[in-house]
């Protein structure tokens, strides 16, 4: 499944990029595959149950660092068919070209 995941630290200040990196951090030592974008971070996992524990995970490693409030905005598309971040932009780029 295809996660796009926003998490925004609330009570740090403006810049945010510190916190953003360290959950990019987080999710390298995990292991999960994603794709940071402007506004998110895109990633891919096998379960709602993996993405529920990563996102404990990230709440967590925000508290470590004094985060006080945590809002997260979260988009899902699972499939019964397997894809990838990779197959979906291709699909679309290959319609352009058409």
């Amino acid at each position: 499944m295809i996660a796009e995941l926003s998490v925004v630290p609330i009570g740090v200040g403006e810049s945010l990029s510190s916190y953003v990196s360290e959950v990019l951090k987080l999710l390298d030592e995990k292991g999960v595959k994603y794709e940071l974008n402007p506004m998110g971070t895109v990633v891919e996992v096998d379960s709602f149950a993996e993405l529920g524990k990563l996102l404990d995970e990230v709440k967590e490693r925000l508290e470590s660092l004094g985060v006080p409030r945590i809002y997260v905005t979260l988009k899902v598309d699972w499939r019964k068919k397997t894809t990838s971040m990779e197959y979906k932009v291709k699909s679309v780029k290959e319609r352009l070209k058409g």
